[in-house]
Order: C-alpha cells, then sequence, then structure tokens
C-alpha cells in the first residue's frame, strides 16, 4: 500500500504526461453576436428539422462546426439547436451528448474487432461516468455501439452501458455554461508534501506505483472514488478504516485519499462490487425457467438468504400463465438454498420484483422490452 513517497513533480510536468483531452462540444461565442449564436462542434451526423420536428433531408456531418442559436428549443419533448441564420434544426444529443454510467467494465473500440484509447486509457471501469453522442450504431458484428469521442473512431459497446442520467445540454438560458456539471466529480488538493501517484497493474486488480509525485498544493479533478481490492483495503473495503483512491479524470493515474483534500464528497464504490451484479432474496421466492415457467422443486421454495447472488442479466420474459412480460434476473449459480435445504438447476431465472437488488453493485440494463418478450413467444 502507498503511503508517503520521496519523489516530486511540478503540475505543469503531471499535465505533460497527461493524454490530451478528446475533442468535445465547447462552445465559442459566435462573432456576429455573442448573446444570439455560438459556435459547436458536432459530433454525431445528424439530420436537420423544422419547427415541427419534421426531417427537412439535409444532413450535417460530424466534426464539423456550426453556428447555432444560443438557446436550445423542444421540439417533441427534445431539444433542438436552431442554426443560426436558417429555420434548420439539429438534435441537441448530437451536438452536446448526454451523461451514461458505464455498468460494466469495457474496453474503446475504433471498428468491431479494433481497440483504441480514449483520453489516454485502453480500458474504462464500471461506476465511472461517460459522454455519448447521439444514437448507437450498428457495426458489421451486428452489435451496437455507442460514439464517446473523436474525431479518431472512438465507441464503447452499448452493452456496457446503462440508461441516460442527464443531458449535457444546458438549457438554463441565463448561464454561459454549454453542460451540466457531473455530480460525481469534485476537486481535491494535495496536502502532503509529496503524494505517490499510481497507476493500474496490467490483468491485476491492483494499482502501483508509478514513480511520478504531485507536490502539496496541486489541485486535480477526480471522478472516482473507490475502496476495496485495488485500493489495498480488502476485497469488501473495509480494511484501513477511510482509506480510498481517487482516480484523476483524463489520466491513468490515481492518488491515495489520505494524502488530499477534496472540495466536496463523491460517492465511494466498493470495487469487488462494481465488478459484480448482485441480488438478495428477501421473501420465499420462485424460480423460473427461460420460457416463463416456474420450476417445479416439488414444493419447497427459495427461503430468505443472508447473502447475495450474482446475476448477470435482466431481460423481460413472457409469463404464460400471467398472460404479460416480466422482468428477470438471470442468476449465475445453479444453486441457492430453499425451505428444505437446496436446490439445483441448469439455468434460472428470478423476477425483479420477487428480489432486493444490491444499488452498491454494478447495474443491469434490459436485454429487451416487454414487447419483444411478447412477439417471441408468440413465434415459438
Amino acid at each position: 500500500m502507498m503511503k508517503n513517497k520521496t519523489l516530486l513533480i511540478s503540475a505543469t510536468a503531471l499535465m505533460a504526461v497527461a493524454p490530451l483531452a478528446a475533442l468535445t462540444s465547447t462552445t465559442q461565442a459566435a462573432s456576429t453576436d455573442a448573446d444570439t449564436a455560438i459556435t459547436k462542434t458536432i459530433m454525431h451526423t445528424s439530420i436537420g428539422y423544422d419547427k415541427n420536428g419534421k426531417s427537412t433531408g439535409n444532413k450535417y456531418y460530424a466534426y464539423r462546426t456550426v453556428n447555432v442559436m444560443t438557446t436550445p428549443v423542444k421540439i417533441n419533448g427534445d431539444f433542438y439547436y436552431r442554426i443560426y441564420g436558417s429555420n434548420q434544426y439539429i438534435k441537441a444529443t448530437n451536438i452536446d451528448g448526454v451523461t451514461r454510467k458505464i455498468t460494466h467494465n469495457t474496453y474503446i473500440y475504433r471498428s468491431s474487432n479494433g481497440r483504441t484509447s480514449y483520453n489516454g486509457r485502453w480500458k474504462l471501469y464500471a461506476g465511472q461516468t461517460v459522454t455519448t453522442y447521439g444514437g448507437s450504431y450498428k457495426f458489421r458484428n451486428g452489435k451496437h455501439y455507442f460514439r464517446v469521442g473523436g474525431p479518431q473512431k472512438q465507441y464503447i459497446k452499448s452493452y456496457n452501458l446503462g440508461p441516460v442520467i442527464s443531458v449535457n445540454t444546458n438549457v438554463n438560458t441565463n448561464s454561459s455554461s454549454s453542460q451540466e456539471t457531473n455530480s460525481e466529480e469534485t476537486t481535491v488538493t494535495v496536502t502532503d508534501k509529496r503524494a505517490a501517484l499510481c497507476v493500474e497493474v496490467p490483468d491485476k486488480d491492483a494499482v502501483q506505483p508509478s514513480g511520478k509525485y504531485a507536490k502539496q498544493g496541486d489541485k486535480f479533478t477526480v471522478d472516482r472514488l473507490e475502496k476495496g481490492t485495488r485500493a489495498d483495503t480488502g476485497s469488501d473495503g473495509d480494511d484501513d478504516g477511510e482509506l480510498a483512491i481517487y482516480h484523476i479524470k483524463g489520466t491513468n493515474y490515481w492518488i491515495y485519499s489520505h494524502s488530499v483534500k477534496a472540495a466536496k464528497e463523491i460517492p465511494t464504490v466498493t470495487y469487488n462490487k462494481t465488478k459484480k451484479s448482485l441480488i438478495q432474496f428477501t421473501k420465499p421466492t420462485d424460480i423460473y425457467n427461460a420460457d416463463g415457467t416456474k420450476i417445479d422443486f416439488k414444493g419447497d421454495q427459495v427461503r430468505k438468504q443472508g447473502g447475495s447472488y450474482r446475476v448477470d442479466k435482466l431481460l423481460y420474459i413472457w409469463v404464460p400463465s400471467e398472460k404479460k412480460a416480466e422482468l428477470f434476473y438471470h442468476l449465475v449459480s445453479n444453486s441457492v438454498y430453499s425451505n428444505h435445504g437446496e436446490v439445483t438447476f441448469s439455468d434460472g431465472y428470478v423476477k425483479a420484483s420477487d428480489v432486493q437488488f444490491d444499488p452498491d453493485s454494478t447495474a443491469l440494463t434490459p436485454s429487451n422490452t416487454a414487447a419483444e418478450a411478447q412477439a417471441a413467444a408468440v413465434k415459438k
């Protein structure tokens, strides 16, 4: 575990080793009228729309700049920017993007089978947030990906991302900021004379000293506070009291919490839980097959459990006996404690409404819709 080391680098040196930020839709005032129009970068190829939300057929390509009116307009529930000097509108999400939470550790891709980096990192972790732009793309492998940067190709599999947690478009006309502040970010100030900067150990759940250090008074934006295995505080994060590690945004570096003072608190995540999705059985529960029928345990039933069980899928399944689709979790385990000992099965599902999901573990996103589950059942 890293405490105090004896090497010093300046904040300038740290910035030199940190990667350049990816292209974003940062705005600049248009020279014609700063209160009327601003210049933005289109991050996702966009269709032009009229004031009623009807397509005009015009196309605006990614990574080109465009002058738009400062105040976004809401059309049919979505926000649009009107192009300066015309009656064409572009969806704001294709410019400002939206914030999503990463639900599974993920690589960044430039193609179906080619990986790339994003802000100097080749891998992003569950619990972090990322900005995505526009709708998803379907690659040649049949999977869907969201764009997270540019102009180089940078995509994340949609499967590894949760639903939108915030829209980055600033709808407050009294503010000049184009994006909302991420509530899970804060600024930390180094309080130690020398604070070690750590990096992840490849293919291991750990960090190690990088040989670089920050000095007292240096400030960094951090986007994750973590306990657990990687922070060397035990698998459950309970060891070593309040010790944790911060991830320095836009870099590969981590810094221990005892070496800094944070401007505000951000949620602490436990590394062990961010790698898993967990549920608890809080009452007697039935287990189902993939076709929506109950597994017959000859009258036995899963009982209330003291521990947690891993799940790896969240999906709708048509339940024939109820004539409706229900949301189910897929169990990783093939056995569960029951009222009379233990029951085993080859492939088990439990209703989401019958169990309690651990909010500190990795959230799952439904892989289908209720309508799709019903349609699949009708085809059989």
